[in-house]
């Protein structure tokens, strides 16, 4: 893993209560990205929607769009 920056179509892992998820980064914003995540995740999360927002400090990169 490494702590680099997202791009969008980069893979990224992060905590949310205590589960790792990972997701697809479908923006990039400033001071975060706008992540989806897959159906099972955010049933587990409890969230209404399949998007969130990670802050860059949060996450880390596990492959990128750009070495697919």
């Amino acid at each position: 893993m490494t702590r680099n920056k997202a791009k969008i179509g980069d893979l990224i892992s992060f905590q949310r209560k205590e589960i790792t998820i990972e997701g697809v980064v479908e923006v990039v914003r400033e001071n975060s990205v706008i992540v989806e995540i897959s159906v099972e995740s955010s049933q587990s999360l409890h969230y209404d929607t399949t998007k969130t927002v990670v802050n860059h400090a949060k996450y880390a990169v596990l492959s990128s769009s750009e070495n697919s």
